[in-house]
This record gives structure tokens, sequence and C-alpha cells, in this order.
């Protein structure tokens, strides 16, 4: 009785508070709204005088304190002002676990803004324990082979990919080491419930194959690290590496077959996601080398679409041209969504764009690439780094009646400046 009655006085103090403070800023919205403005807003500022009035109006632990204490985290992100995330962030935390406990769930929003500060400060054993919190009290929860747990490593498998370029070559390692920790344990789940209708399913398999592809394109540009603990072997000879990346193909293999079949299983699935599926896996063994494979896949798949309704226009709209292959966005994010999408990617070190000529052939390779009018003042340097770009990348080709062809493609490549990585 005394734990509901508890509960009820927080929820009545939590109404009062959000009304006080969503009244208090909407009065200095109105009363900003008389006065010249001068100058634009500042978040920081009005996430600090919503705290100051929350603190004076309730107390330093109220629960309305924590949530605009993350706010204020991510406003000092927005500015670069990583240690004041960082406190802020810290702060917001501390007053979760006075008022829930220290294994409170609701802790998970700030440890990973914690994460992400130390980040940027280069503390990256600092955001390795902030992780490892979070998923240490997940598992307190819900027990580690809870299917409950998949989001959560859903999302820590998205934050160590997602920063596998911001370091260095040895730091990107340790991130492919931990990430596949987590993809292990989420195949395991993953093998026990054996649940392909869950509507998840297919994104969390399509994860696992974009782990397995990182780690043996890790291989591929840095060879097999002498350290134990991953599932590289000791020997770093050329028939081990080989070794190794033959199992992470069949791995990555496996769960892009999954995705087909978990699709198949949804009676909302239409015709072009299914058939996209299919070419996947045909992209998977293009990537790999086993180009017989790939073709009689993408034949599987554009066949597929021709019992479907509008099949011609299905059918050119997923084959109708060359794409890029993408199963993983951990480098060259610029090109790729350049390529398809006619734009920059997000958060490149813009210089400008460049137009890019070249024939991709029916294996995916690209050839015969040309900078269509370069700039006069075109470095040599990043001239190298465009065609290496270019030539590291495979792509799917265009389709004709299911087979595949060599055709001339034209697209904007983004260029970027090599960013200094975080470690």
């Amino acid at each position: 009785m005394k734990n509901n009655a508890k509960a009820i006085a927080i929820r009545q103090l939590s109404l009062a508070a959000m009304v006080f403070i969503g009244s208090t800023l909407a009065g200095l919205a109105s009363a900003q709204s008389d006065i010249p403005s001068f100058k634009e807003s500042d978040p920081v500022s009005d996430y600090l005088d919503a705290i100051d009035s929350a603190e004076a109006e309730l107390s330093a632990y109220s629960l309305e304190l924590s949530d605009l204490y993350l706010g204020l985290g991510k406003s000092h992100l927005s500015n670069r002002e990583y240690d004041r995330a960082r406190r802020a962030f810290q702060r917001g935390m501390q007053i979760e676990r006075v008022n829930f406990g220290l294994n409170s769930l609701s802790q998970t929003p700030y440890l990973m803004s914690i994460a992400e500060a130390e980040s940027f400060l280069g503390n990256w054993d600092e955001s390795q324990k902030a992780l490892e919190n979070l998923y240490l009290i997940n598992t307190e929860a819900y027990g580690a082979q809870d299917p409950r747990m998949l989001p959560v490593l859903d999302e820590l498998l998205d934050w160590y990919l997602g920063t596998y370029s911001d370091r260095s070559t040895n730091g990107g390692y340790q991130n492919l080491v931990i990430s596949e920790k987590l993809g292990t344990r989420m195949q395991s789940i993953l093998n026990q419930t054996d649940d392909l209708s869950d509507p998840a399913a297919p994104q969390l398999y399509r994860k696992l194959s974009h782990l397995h592809y990182s780690i043996a394109n890790h291989i591929k540009e840095h060879g097999e690290p002498a350290e134990t603990g991953f599932t590289f072997n000791a020997a770093s000879t050329t028939s081990s590496a080989n070794s190794t990346s033959h199992m992470h193909y069949r791995r990555g293999k496996l769960a892009l077959q999954k995705v087909v079949e978990a699709l198949e299983l949804r009676d909302d699935t239409s015709a072009r996601e299914q058939a996209n599926a299919i070419a996947e896996l045909g992209d998977w063994y293009l990537v790999f080398g086993q180009r017989a494979s790939a073709n009689q896949t993408y034949k599987l798949a554009y066949d597929f679409l021709g019992d479907s309704d509008q099949s011609e226009q299905l059918q050119e709209a997923l084959f109708g041209e060359a794409k890029l292959i993408k199963f993983t966005d951990l480098s060259n994010t610029a090109m790729q969504e350049s390529f398809n999408d006619g734009a920059l990617g997000e958060g490149a070190l813009e210089k400008g764009a460049v137009e890019i000529s070249m024939a991709i052939t029916t294996n995916g390779v690209p050839r015969n690439i040309e900078i269509i009018n370069p700039p006069e003042d075109l470095d040599n340097n990043v001239r190298r780094t465009i065609f290496k770009d270019i030539r590291a990348q495979r792509y799917r080709p265009k389709l004709v009646e299911g087979a595949p062809i060599s055709t001339e493609i034209q697209f904007p490549y983004g260029i970027k400046q090599t960013a200094e990585t975080r470690d």
C-alpha cells in the first residue's frame, strides 16, 4: 500500500511539475514576444533556466529534471561541448538512479548518451563501460536469453558498427571484437526462439549479415590480428585469413537466407520487398566472388517479379540500372549515398562534388572510371582516393530478361576530406 501511495504521489508531483515547467517556458516565450528579438533563443540557456525553475519549485531530484538534463546534454553535444554534455547526462542518470534504483532500465538513454559523449572525448574505454552497464541492467531485468534483449543488442550493435569508422585500425578492430560477441548473443536468442514470424526478424538477420561483412572486409583490408579473442585465428597467414573470411561469408549468407524465409511468412510482404531480399542474397554471392550463384539468384528475383502486378515497372525499378551494393555503411558513406540517392552523405566533411562516369561489368566491377570536367584545383591525391574508393566497391549489374549486362553510368561523387579518428 505504501508503495502504491508513493507511486501515486510521484505521478501527481510529476504532472504538477510538467504543468509548471510548461507554463514557465510558455511565459518566457510570451514575454520574449513583446520584446524586440536581437538573437535566436539558446537551447542551452533555455534548459538551464528550466532546470533552475524546476529545482526551486520541486526538488533537486525531481523526475522532471532527468529529462531536462538529457535535453541539456544533447544541446551541449550539438555545440560540441562534450565535457559539459557528459556532466549533464551523468546528472540526469543520477536522478534516475535516486528515484528508481541503481539497476533501473530508465537509465538506458543516459548511458547511450554518455557513451557518445565519451567517444567524442576519445575516451573509448569509458564508452565501453557505459554500454556494458546498459547491457548488464537489461540482463538483470530480463535475463541474457530473453527475446526482450534483442532490441538492446540491436542498439548496441548499431553503436559499435556505427563508430567503427571513427576509430583507428586497432580501435576499429576492438569495435568488431565487441560487435561479434553481441552478434553471437543475438544469434543465440534467435536460434532459441526460432520465430521468423516476428516482424523484427528480417532486420535483425540483416544486421547480422552486415556484421559478418564488416568483419570479412576488415580482414581483407588489414589482415588478421595476431591476437586471440576474435574469430580470427592466432596465426596471421593468407590461408587462415581466407578460411576466416569464408566462415563469415557462410554466416552472413545464412542470415540473408533467413531474411528471405521470414519475409515469405509475412502476409503483408510486397512482391518488391520479397524480390529485393532475394536480390540481396545475390549481392552477397557477388561480393564474395560467387558469380554463378549470384547470377542464378538475380534471375530468381527477376522472375519472381514477373508474376506480380506491374511486373515490368518493378523489374525496371530494381534491376533497370546498376546499383551500389551496400552491406555496410562503415566506409565511404558519402559515395554510397550520393551514388544511390544523388545526395552527399550526412556528416561528410564536404568540399564539393564531382561527376563520375564509369562502366559496370556483368560481374559488378567498375571499369573505365573518369571524372567528368574535373575542377582545375582537384588534387592528385584526392583523385587517387576517389578512384581507390570506387574500385573497392561492387555493384549489382543491370539485368535484361534476368541476365546481367555491362552498362555505363554517371553519378555525383561527394569529395570529402579525411576525418581524424577519435582515438
